[in-house]
């Protein structure tokens, strides 16, 4: 007989409202887990949901305690959320861990609520429980990608804000932007951007004041400003301001994202370079000047040309004035007289000779120049300090100032400026004319050396080949090939080249061909690295058609296509040895047959074979066979590596700049010193192939019209250079002293190397004063 539940009043008259069974289907309607307790935590009802999660009957839980049934225990949980209920008359609510049957763990949010009688007593507990699992994993992400997007966003070292337009509220930002603000990490959050960034109540677009902020909001596009703001200690600081839009679903503005760079102190930098820049161009014309003067002075062919150009360039910066050049001969013995130049030149410096020798300071004079490194200006303004022949020269002069004329480590001679009047020389014409001496000192020096001896010997020096075919260099390593190439070419003769990768077997080989009788003939590379050894066998010998799989028709092999010409076999140290007896045979007889032939070739060929492996040691070790390398090794060349001849490097890096600039279209002239250097410096373990590499990259890296050390390939540019930057004439004399080092002052190859006469290498010796014992790079 199922129970009736009654509407609460008098009893007599209490209505019968629903009976047990319609409360159970309820009950068991909820998808959720219900259960009810009574005081000793009997579990006395549960509905569907609850059973089949936990997977017991009715049988099992009635009467059962909760801790028993999910737990697994014979006493009460501690902190127990439903006892918590019985005590204090409260709903109740936990999460917690429960492990189900099935082996799962799920968290479960667990409300319990009291059931009380009419005088307030709590009676029973219902507890619902929910499974949060899925909910709590999605909250744990969410968690874990908020802390990832601060830490990221609290990474970067600028400031960065992001703003809702709509009330200006900052939404977020980071560290930096909290410590320029001086403020605690997030305090910035929820308050106004114009209230926290310059202390205002109004938005800085009311107010009259440009807002990227606004910008970005009214134009959809990012925004860019440059603004003074005061950082946490009240100093200004100009940021770099950029705004960038965030948009919503319907492409309006959302948020938008302000960054900050504290870009004040290269403001400062480039206000000073713009100051600096300024002062520059101050001296710019007097430099373009001095720069025109070097020019004209280097064309010069004469002596009397350079000392008449520099009396004209004095009587303009120095109207009125006298010019006296007190130039030394080459062993720095006495001075010339100068009789080749215009009288205006030549008669004030025969009085001031007159003067020296009457008064017997030539010597002095010369000794003095002599001793002298130290480019110092000297004047009639001062009263010590100064030479007696200094006083004779000057004695007719109200006002003067002389200073020496000088290349490095070497003194040439003296310039002394008189003046029949009083005259206060400006200190920058002064200082310009003495940049000008020390430019132009180097081409005085070289014209004062040139004698009629060096001429006879540049005369009587033997030309020598600066090239070969295709083949470039004029040292002597590169003299004996050429020789080589002369006596092989019209024999008949296998000639095997030798040498590392990269030194050019391959032009060599080509070079005989071309100077021989066969030159008519084909000239047929076979590069035997390249294929395997069957192939290999069959792109010499050729094939006959169906001689293995794919051989669809018969092939000539190179010897075939080379009759009548010449064969190179290049890399001939890798052929496997079943290939090298065949190759034996023909060197022999000039016989062969085809892959899957029987008819026996004659082959008229010549052969020439090339390896950068030590054939002979491959032969010791077993890998060649003797009988092939005697038969090869009829006459041999070996080239040297490029470490080994280093002077030609000038010339062909000329060649491939030649070459290069061709190609991209350029007209890059040079190479400068300081560059120069630095590839006669390297090694090249790639030899020839690796230079021609590195001049095709600085050609495609060049914009102007000199290769400098910027342009060359990375590797190159590490090397250290001991190379100064004062003038051209300076880094001319370390170049020539660090080639004659490298050849061991041997002036025959060094003027090669330079690609230069010897003469013109003995006078530029003189010149710099370039000794044996203290030569350096």
């Amino acid at each position: 007989m199922p129970k009736t539940f009654f509407i609460p009043g008098d009893r007599t008259t209490e209505t019968p409202l629903y009976d047990e069974q319609f409360l159970t289907r309820v009950f068991d309607s909820v998808t959720d887990p219900f259960a009810i307790y009574d005081r000793d935590l009997h579990i006395i009802k549960a509905n569907k949901a609850f059973m089949d999660i936990f997977q017991i009957t009715d049988q099992q839980f009635i009467g059962s305690f909760c801790y028993e049934i999910f737990y697994n225990r014979s006493e009460i949980c501690e902190n127990c959320h439903v006892e918590e209920v019985f005590r204090t008359g409260e709903p109740h609510m936990v999460e917690k861990l429960i492990s189900l049957p099935d082996g799962r763990k799920c968290i479960w949010e667990l409300h319990s609520y009291p059931v009380k009688d009419p005088d307030g007593v709590t009676v029973q507990a219902i507890e619902h429980g929910r499974d949060i699992t899925v909910r709590k994993n999605l909250e744990q992400q969410l968690q874990t990608s908020k802390k990832f997007n601060e830490k990221i966003i609290n990474s970067i070292t600028d400031s960065l804000v992001v703003i809702d337009p709509g009330t200006h509220t900052i939404v977020q930002a980071n560290q930096a932007f909290h410590s320029r603000v001086g403020l605690e990490p997030t305090t910035a959050v929820g308050k106004r951007c114009h209230e926290i960034m310059r202390g205002s109540r109004k938005p800085c677009g009311t107010t009259g004041m440009h807002c990227p902020l606004e910008e970005t909001l009214h134009t959809g596009l990012s925004a860019v400003s440059d603004k003074n703001y005061p950082n946490s200690e009240g100093e200004n600081r100009m940021l770099a301001i950029s705004t960038y839009p965030i948009l919503d679903n319907q492409g309006q503005v959302d948020l938008i994202i302000r960054y900050e760079r504290d870009v004040t102190e290269r403001r400062r930098m480039e206000e000073a370079l713009a100051f600096r820049s300024k002062e520059l161009q101050k001296s710019q014309h007097q430099l373009e000047t001095l720069f025109e003067f070097s020019r004209q002075v280097s064309v010069k062919r004469s002596l009397a040309e350079v000392v008449l150009f520099i009396h004209e360039i004095t009587r303009k910066i120095f109207p009125d004035s006298e010019l006296l050049l007190l130039l030394m001969d080459d062993d720095g013995q006495k001075f010339l007289d100068l009789e080749e130049c215009s009288i205006k030149v030549v008669e004030p410096l025969s009085h001031a000779l007159q003067k020296l020798e009457q008064s017997g300071l030539v010597k002095d004079f010369v000794r003095y120049l002599q001793k002298n490194m130290e480019d110092r200006i000297v004047n009639s303004q001062q009263t010590e300090d100064i030479p007696n022949f200094l006083k004779v020269v000057s004695e007719s002069y109200q006002s003067w100032f002389g200073l020496p004329v000088s290349i490095p480590e070497h003194c040439i001679g003296y310039m002394m400026l008189g003046f029949h009047f009083f005259y206060d020389c400006p200190r920058k014409d002064l200082q310009f004319f003495q940049t000008l001496l020390r430019q132009i000192a180097g081409n005085i020096r070289h014209l004062v050396v040139i004698n009629k001896a060096e001429n006879n010997l540049l005369q009587q020096e033997t030309v020598e080949r600066t090239f070969h075919a295709e083949i470039i260099g004029q040292s002597s390593e590169m003299q004996k090939i050429y020789e080589l190439i002369d006596l092989v070419s019209e024999s008949n003769a296998t000639v095997l080249i030798a040498g590392e990768n990269g030194t050019g077997k391959e032009l060599v080989a080509r070079a005989i061909h071309k100077q021989s009788h066969r030159r008519e003939g084909p000239f047929i590379v076979a590069n035997c690295s390249a294929y395997s050894p069957a192939l290999l066998e069959s792109e010499l010998f050729g094939h006959e058609k169906g001689a293995f799989t794919g051989a669809i028709k018969t092939k000539k092999g190179r010897i075939e296509r080379a009759i009548g010409g010449t064969l190179f076999l290049d890399e001939i140290g890798n052929i496997a040895l079943a290939t090298q007896i065949l190759l034996l045979r023909f060197l022999q007889d000039h016989c062969f047959e085809r892959v899957g032939g029987e008819e026996t070739l004659e082959a008229d060929v010549r052969v020439l074979a090339a390896t950068n492996r030590d054939l002979y040691l491959e032969m010791e070790a077993g890998r060649f066979r003797d009988d092939l390398y005697y038969r090869l090794n009829v006459i041999s060349i070996v080239l040297p590596c490029l470490r080994e001849r280093k002077e030609d490097i000038p010339l062909l890096c000329k060649h491939f700049l030649k070459k290069y600039n061709l190609k991209e279209g350029k007209e890059i002239r040079s190479i400068s010193p300081e560059a120069m250097q630095i590839l006669m410096d390297y090694e090249w373990p790639g030899n020839i192939r690796q230079l021609e590499n590195s001049i095709s990259h600085s050609v495609i890296l060049a914009q102007d019209q000199i290769i400098e050390k910027k342009h060359l390939p990375y590797f190159l540019k590490q090397a250290k250079v001991d190379f100064p930057a004062t003038s051209l004439a300076e880094n001319e004399r370390r170049l020539i002293a660090g080639v004659l080092k490298k050849s061991n002052w041997n002036k025959h190859e060094a003027a090669r190397s330079l690609d230069i006469s010897r003469s013109t290498l003995y006078s530029k010796i003189r010149r710099y004063g370039l000794k044996k014992e203290t030569s350096h790079v």
